[in-house]
Protein backbone atom coordinates (compact mmCIF):
# COMPACT_ATOMS: atom_id res chain seq x y z
CA UNK A 1 0.00 0.00 0.00
CA UNK A 2 2.82 2.41 0.89
CA UNK A 3 4.43 1.91 -2.51
CA UNK A 4 1.16 2.66 -4.28
CA UNK A 5 0.56 5.84 -2.26
CA UNK A 6 4.15 6.99 -2.91
CA UNK A 7 3.59 6.38 -6.63
CA UNK A 8 0.57 8.69 -6.74
CA UNK A 9 2.35 11.36 -4.69
CA UNK A 10 5.22 11.33 -7.18
CA UNK A 11 2.75 11.38 -10.06
CA UNK A 12 1.03 14.45 -8.63
CA UNK A 13 4.36 16.17 -8.02
CA UNK A 14 5.65 15.58 -11.55
CA UNK A 15 2.38 16.32 -13.32
CA UNK A 16 3.11 20.07 -13.75
CA UNK A 17 6.41 19.23 -15.45
CA UNK A 18 4.67 16.83 -17.78
CA UNK A 19 2.00 19.37 -18.59
CA UNK A 20 4.56 22.02 -19.48
CA UNK A 21 6.35 19.55 -21.73
CA UNK A 22 3.21 18.77 -23.71
CA UNK A 23 2.41 20.48 -26.99
CA UNK A 24 -0.72 22.54 -27.43
CA UNK A 25 -1.64 22.53 -31.13
CA UNK A 26 -4.00 25.34 -32.16
CA UNK A 27 -5.35 26.28 -35.58
CA UNK A 28 -3.93 29.55 -36.84
CA UNK A 29 -1.83 31.26 -39.47
CA UNK A 30 1.45 33.09 -40.02
CA UNK A 31 2.11 36.28 -41.97
CA UNK A 32 5.26 36.01 -44.07
CA UNK A 33 7.68 38.83 -44.74
CA UNK A 34 6.07 39.07 -48.20
CA UNK A 35 2.67 39.67 -46.55
CA UNK A 36 1.35 36.23 -47.53
CA UNK A 37 -0.97 34.41 -45.11
CA UNK A 38 -0.19 30.72 -44.57
CA UNK A 39 -2.68 28.59 -42.60
CA UNK A 40 -1.79 25.63 -40.43
CA UNK A 41 -1.24 24.62 -36.81
CA UNK A 42 0.60 26.62 -34.15
CA UNK A 43 2.07 24.95 -31.08
CA UNK A 44 0.85 27.59 -28.63
CA UNK A 45 3.05 27.43 -25.55
CA UNK A 46 3.86 29.83 -22.69
CA UNK A 47 4.37 33.61 -22.84
CA UNK A 48 8.09 33.17 -22.25
CA UNK A 49 8.42 30.89 -25.30
CA UNK A 50 5.96 32.68 -27.55
CA UNK A 51 7.99 35.88 -27.41
CA UNK A 52 11.02 34.17 -28.96
CA UNK A 53 9.67 31.69 -31.51
CA UNK A 54 6.60 30.39 -33.30
CA UNK A 55 6.32 26.64 -33.76
CA UNK A 56 4.29 26.30 -36.96
CA UNK A 57 3.14 23.36 -39.09
CA UNK A 58 1.64 24.18 -42.47
CA UNK A 59 -1.54 22.36 -43.48
CA UNK A 60 -0.55 19.05 -45.02
CA UNK A 61 2.89 18.96 -43.38
CA UNK A 62 3.95 16.63 -40.57
CA UNK A 63 6.71 18.49 -38.76
CA UNK A 64 6.73 21.78 -36.87
CA UNK A 65 9.17 24.52 -37.88
CA UNK A 66 10.57 27.02 -35.41
CA UNK A 67 10.15 30.52 -36.84
CA UNK A 68 11.93 33.48 -35.26
CA UNK A 69 10.73 37.12 -35.32
CA UNK A 70 13.07 37.73 -38.26
CA UNK A 71 11.52 34.89 -40.30
CA UNK A 72 7.91 36.17 -40.33
CA UNK A 73 5.94 39.35 -39.62
CA UNK A 74 3.62 37.69 -37.14
CA UNK A 75 1.23 34.89 -36.30
CA UNK A 76 -2.26 34.51 -34.88
CA UNK A 77 -4.54 31.81 -33.53
CA UNK A 78 -7.77 31.11 -35.39
CA UNK A 79 -11.08 32.61 -34.32
CA UNK A 80 -9.67 36.08 -33.60
CA UNK A 81 -7.28 34.56 -31.10
CA UNK A 82 -4.07 35.97 -29.69
CA UNK A 83 -2.06 37.99 -32.23
CA UNK A 84 1.74 38.26 -32.17
CA UNK A 85 3.73 40.61 -34.41
CA UNK A 86 7.45 40.88 -35.01
CA UNK A 87 8.68 44.18 -33.59
CA UNK A 88 11.76 45.76 -32.04
CA UNK A 89 11.38 46.81 -28.44
CA UNK A 90 13.83 47.99 -25.83
CA UNK A 91 14.87 45.22 -23.46
CA UNK A 92 17.45 45.95 -20.76
CA UNK A 93 18.41 49.21 -22.47
CA UNK A 94 18.99 47.58 -25.86
CA UNK A 95 16.74 46.94 -28.81
CA UNK A 96 15.69 43.37 -29.44
CA UNK A 97 13.53 41.85 -32.16
CA UNK A 98 10.78 39.74 -30.60
CA UNK A 99 7.18 38.62 -30.95
CA UNK A 100 4.94 41.05 -29.08
CA UNK A 101 1.24 40.56 -28.47
CA UNK A 102 -0.63 43.18 -30.50
CA UNK A 103 -3.35 44.52 -28.22
CA UNK A 104 -4.60 47.60 -30.05
CA UNK A 105 -3.91 49.48 -33.29
CA UNK A 106 -4.70 53.18 -33.59
CA UNK A 107 -3.27 56.68 -33.32
CA UNK A 108 -1.50 55.23 -30.29
CA UNK A 109 -0.97 51.47 -30.51
CA UNK A 110 -0.43 49.11 -27.60
CA UNK A 111 1.69 45.98 -27.36
CA UNK A 112 2.58 43.50 -24.61
CA UNK A 113 5.52 41.16 -24.27
CA UNK A 114 6.82 38.89 -21.50
CA UNK A 115 10.52 38.98 -20.74
CA UNK A 116 12.55 37.70 -17.76
CA UNK A 117 9.45 37.04 -15.63
CA UNK A 118 7.91 40.49 -16.16
CA UNK A 119 5.18 41.91 -18.38
CA UNK A 120 6.13 44.92 -20.50
CA UNK A 121 3.73 47.21 -22.34
CA UNK A 122 4.74 49.27 -25.36
CA UNK A 123 2.89 52.48 -26.27
CA UNK A 124 3.70 53.58 -29.85
CA UNK A 125 2.30 56.69 -31.56
CA UNK A 126 1.76 57.22 -35.29
CA UNK A 127 5.24 58.76 -35.66
CA UNK A 128 6.92 55.70 -34.20
CA UNK A 129 7.76 57.23 -30.84
CA UNK A 130 7.48 54.64 -28.08
CA UNK A 131 7.32 54.35 -24.32
CA UNK A 132 7.95 51.03 -22.57
CA UNK A 133 6.48 50.48 -19.11
CA UNK A 134 7.03 47.43 -16.96
CA UNK A 135 4.57 45.92 -14.52
CA UNK A 136 7.14 45.89 -11.73
CA UNK A 137 4.76 44.78 -8.95
CA UNK A 138 5.39 47.49 -6.39
CA UNK A 139 4.42 45.40 -3.37
CA UNK A 140 6.61 42.39 -4.11
CA UNK A 141 9.90 43.74 -2.79
CA UNK A 142 9.73 46.37 -0.08
CA UNK A 143 13.50 46.80 -0.17
CA UNK A 144 13.34 48.34 -3.65
CA UNK A 145 9.91 49.89 -3.28
CA UNK A 146 11.09 53.52 -3.49
CA UNK A 147 13.18 52.88 -6.59
CA UNK A 148 10.31 51.06 -8.32
CA UNK A 149 7.94 53.85 -7.35
CA UNK A 150 10.25 56.45 -8.85
CA UNK A 151 10.70 54.48 -12.08
CA UNK A 152 6.96 53.99 -12.45
CA UNK A 153 6.28 57.68 -11.85
CA UNK A 154 8.80 58.60 -14.56
CA UNK A 155 7.36 56.13 -17.06
CA UNK A 156 3.80 57.28 -16.47
CA UNK A 157 4.88 60.85 -17.12
CA UNK A 158 6.42 59.68 -20.40
CA UNK A 159 3.15 57.97 -21.36
CA UNK A 160 1.33 61.16 -20.42
CA UNK A 161 3.64 63.12 -22.73
CA UNK A 162 3.06 60.64 -25.56
CA UNK A 163 -0.71 60.93 -25.13
CA UNK A 164 -0.50 64.66 -24.46
CA UNK A 165 -3.97 65.64 -25.61
CA UNK A 166 -5.32 64.28 -22.33
CA UNK A 167 -3.35 65.48 -19.29
CA UNK A 168 -5.16 63.07 -16.96
CA UNK A 169 -3.49 59.92 -18.37
CA UNK A 170 -0.78 59.63 -15.70
CA UNK A 171 -3.23 60.19 -12.87
CA UNK A 172 -5.61 57.57 -14.27
CA UNK A 173 -2.81 55.03 -14.65
CA UNK A 174 -1.88 55.45 -10.99
CA UNK A 175 -5.33 54.22 -10.02
CA UNK A 176 -5.40 51.09 -12.19
CA UNK A 177 -3.65 47.75 -12.37
CA UNK A 178 -1.13 47.48 -15.19
CA UNK A 179 -2.94 44.71 -17.08
CA UNK A 180 -3.79 44.15 -20.72
CA UNK A 181 -7.48 44.79 -20.06
CA UNK A 182 -7.04 48.06 -18.17
CA UNK A 183 -4.41 49.56 -20.46
CA UNK A 184 -6.28 48.55 -23.63
CA UNK A 185 -9.38 50.28 -22.31
CA UNK A 186 -7.36 53.43 -21.52
CA UNK A 187 -5.66 53.66 -24.92
CA UNK A 188 -8.86 52.82 -26.80
CA UNK A 189 -10.71 55.70 -25.10
CA UNK A 190 -7.87 58.06 -25.98
CA UNK A 191 -7.71 56.96 -29.63
CA UNK A 192 -11.45 57.23 -30.14
CA UNK A 193 -11.57 60.71 -28.61
CA UNK A 194 -8.41 62.30 -30.03
CA UNK A 195 -7.13 60.15 -32.93
CA UNK A 196 -10.23 59.45 -35.02
CA UNK A 197 -8.65 61.20 -38.04
CA UNK A 198 -5.80 58.65 -38.03
CA UNK A 199 -8.01 55.69 -38.87
CA UNK A 200 -10.15 53.14 -37.08
CA UNK A 201 -9.08 51.91 -33.67
CA UNK A 202 -8.82 48.11 -33.80
CA UNK A 203 -8.67 45.95 -30.67
CA UNK A 204 -6.90 42.60 -31.13
CA UNK A 205 -7.09 41.51 -27.53
CA UNK A 206 -8.77 38.13 -27.18
CA UNK A 207 -10.72 36.52 -24.37
CA UNK A 208 -8.02 34.78 -22.32
CA UNK A 209 -10.52 33.34 -19.87
CA UNK A 210 -12.18 31.52 -22.74
CA UNK A 211 -9.17 30.63 -24.81
CA UNK A 212 -6.30 29.63 -22.56
CA UNK A 213 -7.34 28.71 -19.05
CA UNK A 214 -9.56 25.78 -18.13
CA UNK A 215 -12.25 24.09 -20.16
CA UNK A 216 -14.55 21.59 -18.51
CA UNK A 217 -17.34 19.12 -19.12
CA UNK A 218 -19.82 17.72 -16.65
CA UNK A 219 -21.32 14.24 -16.75
CA UNK A 220 -23.90 12.16 -14.91
CA UNK A 221 -24.41 8.45 -15.14
CA UNK A 222 -25.11 5.09 -13.58
CA UNK A 223 -23.69 1.59 -13.58
CA UNK A 224 -23.02 -1.51 -11.54
CA UNK A 225 -20.42 -2.13 -8.88
CA UNK A 226 -19.08 -5.50 -7.78
CA UNK A 227 -17.58 -5.59 -4.27
CA UNK A 228 -16.36 -8.16 -1.75
CA UNK A 229 -15.88 -7.73 2.00
CA UNK A 230 -14.53 -9.86 4.86
CA UNK A 231 -15.62 -9.63 8.50
CA UNK A 232 -12.98 -10.96 10.92
CA UNK A 233 -13.72 -12.23 14.41
CA UNK A 234 -15.10 -9.47 16.57
CA UNK A 235 -15.27 -9.18 20.35
CA UNK A 236 -18.37 -7.47 21.73
CA UNK A 237 -16.51 -6.53 24.88
CA UNK A 238 -18.25 -6.63 28.22
CA UNK A 239 -21.11 -8.91 27.21
CA UNK A 240 -19.98 -12.29 28.44
CA UNK A 241 -17.08 -12.40 25.94
CA UNK A 242 -19.45 -12.48 22.98
CA UNK A 243 -17.82 -13.59 19.67
CA UNK A 244 -19.28 -14.13 16.23
CA UNK A 245 -18.13 -16.05 13.20
CA UNK A 246 -16.18 -14.65 10.24
CA UNK A 247 -18.10 -14.19 7.00
CA UNK A 248 -17.28 -13.14 3.44
CA UNK A 249 -19.71 -11.01 1.43
CA UNK A 250 -19.80 -10.35 -2.30
CA UNK A 251 -22.23 -9.19 -4.97
CA UNK A 252 -23.25 -6.35 -7.25
CA UNK A 253 -25.09 -3.11 -6.56
CA UNK A 254 -26.28 -0.14 -8.61
CA UNK A 255 -24.09 2.96 -8.51
CA UNK A 256 -24.99 6.55 -9.41
CA UNK A 257 -22.49 9.32 -9.98
CA UNK A 258 -21.76 12.82 -11.26
CA UNK A 259 -18.44 14.30 -12.19
CA UNK A 260 -16.44 16.90 -14.04
CA UNK A 261 -13.57 16.64 -16.49
CA UNK A 262 -11.11 19.57 -16.58
CA UNK A 263 -8.81 20.29 -19.50
CA UNK A 264 -5.93 22.77 -19.56
CA UNK A 265 -5.59 23.48 -23.29
CA UNK A 266 -2.68 25.85 -22.91
CA UNK A 267 -0.50 23.07 -21.54
CA UNK A 268 -1.88 19.76 -22.73
CA UNK A 269 -4.77 18.42 -24.75
CA UNK A 270 -4.22 14.84 -23.61
CA UNK A 271 -3.99 15.10 -19.83
CA UNK A 272 -7.20 15.93 -17.97
CA UNK A 273 -8.02 16.34 -14.29
CA UNK A 274 -11.13 14.59 -12.97
CA UNK A 275 -13.38 14.86 -9.93
CA UNK A 276 -16.28 12.50 -9.30
CA UNK A 277 -18.90 11.88 -6.61
CA UNK A 278 -20.75 8.55 -6.44
CA UNK A 279 -23.40 6.83 -4.32
CA UNK A 280 -23.68 3.02 -4.06
CA UNK A 281 -26.18 1.16 -1.82
CA UNK A 282 -24.58 -2.23 -1.13
CA UNK A 283 -26.78 -5.16 -0.05
CA UNK A 284 -24.39 -8.12 -0.12
CA UNK A 285 -25.02 -11.71 0.97
CA UNK A 286 -22.56 -14.25 2.26
CA UNK A 287 -22.17 -17.69 0.70
CA UNK A 288 -21.76 -19.11 4.21
CA UNK A 289 -24.68 -19.92 6.52
CA UNK A 290 -25.32 -19.19 10.18
CA UNK A 291 -26.31 -21.73 12.82
CA UNK A 292 -29.93 -21.53 11.67
CA UNK A 293 -29.08 -22.25 8.02
CA UNK A 294 -29.61 -18.65 6.76
CA UNK A 295 -27.18 -16.55 4.74
CA UNK A 296 -25.89 -13.46 6.59
CA UNK A 297 -26.17 -10.09 4.84
CA UNK A 298 -23.99 -6.98 4.91
CA UNK A 299 -25.57 -3.58 4.13
CA UNK A 300 -23.99 -0.15 3.76
CA UNK A 301 -24.51 3.08 1.82
CA UNK A 302 -21.22 4.19 0.27
CA UNK A 303 -20.47 7.80 -0.68
CA UNK A 304 -17.21 8.11 -2.63
CA UNK A 305 -15.13 11.00 -3.92
CA UNK A 306 -12.56 10.29 -6.63
CA UNK A 307 -9.88 12.76 -7.67
CA UNK A 308 -7.37 11.91 -10.37
CA UNK A 309 -6.11 12.35 -13.90
CA UNK A 310 -6.86 10.76 -17.24
CA UNK A 311 -4.89 10.50 -20.46
CA UNK A 312 -6.95 10.83 -23.65
CA UNK A 313 -5.26 9.23 -26.66
CA UNK A 314 -7.14 10.93 -29.55
CA UNK A 315 -8.55 14.25 -28.28
CA UNK A 316 -9.62 15.42 -31.76
CA UNK A 317 -11.38 12.25 -32.90
CA UNK A 318 -15.01 11.25 -32.43
CA UNK A 319 -13.94 8.15 -30.48
CA UNK A 320 -11.56 9.04 -27.62
CA UNK A 321 -10.02 6.14 -25.66
CA UNK A 322 -8.57 7.01 -22.25
CA UNK A 323 -6.92 5.59 -19.15
CA UNK A 324 -7.35 7.08 -15.69
CA UNK A 325 -6.24 6.78 -12.09
CA UNK A 326 -6.16 8.62 -8.80
CA UNK A 327 -7.18 8.69 -5.17
CA UNK A 328 -10.48 7.39 -3.81
CA UNK A 329 -12.06 8.60 -0.55
CA UNK A 330 -15.10 6.73 0.81
CA UNK A 331 -17.59 7.12 3.62
CA UNK A 332 -19.59 4.02 4.54
CA UNK A 333 -22.69 4.77 6.61
CA UNK A 334 -25.25 2.39 8.10
CA UNK A 335 -22.83 -0.51 7.90
CA UNK A 336 -24.48 -3.58 9.41
CA UNK A 337 -24.14 -7.36 9.41
CA UNK A 338 -27.45 -9.17 9.75
CA UNK A 339 -28.29 -12.77 10.69
CA UNK A 340 -24.82 -13.58 11.98
CA UNK A 341 -24.12 -16.32 14.55
CA UNK A 342 -23.05 -15.31 18.07
CA UNK A 343 -21.06 -17.60 20.34
CA UNK A 344 -21.52 -16.84 24.06
CA UNK A 345 -18.80 -17.86 26.48
CA UNK A 346 -20.25 -17.57 29.93
CA UNK A 347 -18.20 -16.95 33.05
CA UNK A 348 -18.01 -20.69 33.36
CA UNK A 349 -15.79 -21.55 30.36
CA UNK A 350 -17.38 -24.95 30.04
CA UNK A 351 -20.73 -23.38 29.11
CA UNK A 352 -21.16 -22.14 25.50
CA UNK A 353 -24.36 -21.06 23.75
CA UNK A 354 -25.21 -19.72 20.27
CA UNK A 355 -27.57 -17.07 18.92
CA UNK A 356 -28.28 -15.12 15.70
CA UNK A 357 -28.47 -11.35 15.49
CA UNK A 358 -27.24 -8.06 13.98
CA UNK A 359 -24.05 -6.06 14.50
CA UNK A 360 -24.15 -2.33 13.70
CA UNK A 361 -20.70 -1.06 12.67
CA UNK A 362 -21.88 2.54 12.27
CA UNK A 363 -19.78 4.73 9.97
CA UNK A 364 -16.25 4.41 8.69
CA UNK A 365 -14.00 6.32 6.28
CA UNK A 366 -11.36 4.89 4.00
CA UNK A 367 -8.79 6.07 1.49
CA UNK A 368 -7.54 4.16 -1.52
CA UNK A 369 -6.79 4.26 -5.20
CA UNK A 370 -8.62 3.61 -8.45
CA UNK A 371 -7.44 2.66 -11.93
CA UNK A 372 -9.52 2.41 -15.07
CA UNK A 373 -9.98 2.76 -18.79
CA UNK A 374 -12.77 3.69 -21.13
CA UNK A 375 -13.88 5.55 -24.20
CA UNK A 376 -15.80 8.75 -25.01
CA UNK A 377 -18.04 8.54 -28.08
CA UNK A 378 -19.57 11.94 -28.76
CA UNK A 379 -21.58 12.62 -25.58
CA UNK A 380 -21.40 9.07 -24.21
CA UNK A 381 -18.77 8.21 -21.58
CA UNK A 382 -18.14 4.48 -20.96
CA UNK A 383 -15.74 3.45 -18.22
CA UNK A 384 -14.53 0.35 -16.35
CA UNK A 385 -12.42 0.75 -13.21
CA UNK A 386 -11.00 -1.07 -10.22
CA UNK A 387 -10.58 0.40 -6.75
CA UNK A 388 -8.98 -0.66 -3.51
CA UNK A 389 -9.48 0.98 -0.08
CA UNK A 390 -7.63 0.86 3.23
CA UNK A 391 -8.17 2.30 6.68
CA UNK A 392 -11.46 0.84 7.88
CA UNK A 393 -11.51 0.60 11.67
CA UNK A 394 -14.70 -1.33 12.35
CA UNK A 395 -13.69 -4.80 11.28
CA UNK A 396 -15.12 -5.05 7.74
CA UNK A 397 -12.33 -5.18 5.18
CA UNK A 398 -12.95 -4.29 1.54
CA UNK A 399 -11.10 -6.78 -0.65
CA UNK A 400 -11.77 -5.66 -4.23
CA UNK A 401 -14.23 -3.58 -6.16
CA UNK A 402 -14.90 -3.33 -9.89
CA UNK A 403 -17.14 -0.68 -11.46
CA UNK A 404 -18.72 -0.50 -14.92
CA UNK A 405 -20.50 2.77 -15.78
CA UNK A 406 -22.11 4.71 -18.60
CA UNK A 407 -22.51 8.50 -18.42
CA UNK A 408 -23.77 11.41 -20.50
CA UNK A 409 -21.32 14.26 -21.17
CA UNK A 410 -22.67 17.81 -21.28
Amino acid sequence: MKKVIVFFILLAATMPLKLVAQVNPQKGYIITNDNDTVYGTIDYLTDARNVKACLFKKNGEQEYKSLSPSDIKGYRLAGDGIYYVSRRFTVDEKEELLFAEFLLQGGVSLYRYYYDYDNYFGFVDSDGKEVIIRDDKLNDDLGTYNQKLQNRRQKMQEVNALMNRDNTIANRMWKMDLTSNELTRLVKQYDEQYCSNEGECVVFQYDKEKATTVSHRFYVGAGISYASYDSPSYDLAGIYQVMYSEYSYSGIAPTFFAGADFQFPRFSRNLHAQAELSYTPYRLKSSEVNTEGDHPEMTTDELAVRIGISHVFSPDSRIKPFVKGGLNFTLNSGMKEKRISYKYKMTDDSQVSYSVGTVDHGKETKVGIYLGAGVDINHIHISASWKKAWGGKNGLNEKNCGILTVAYLF
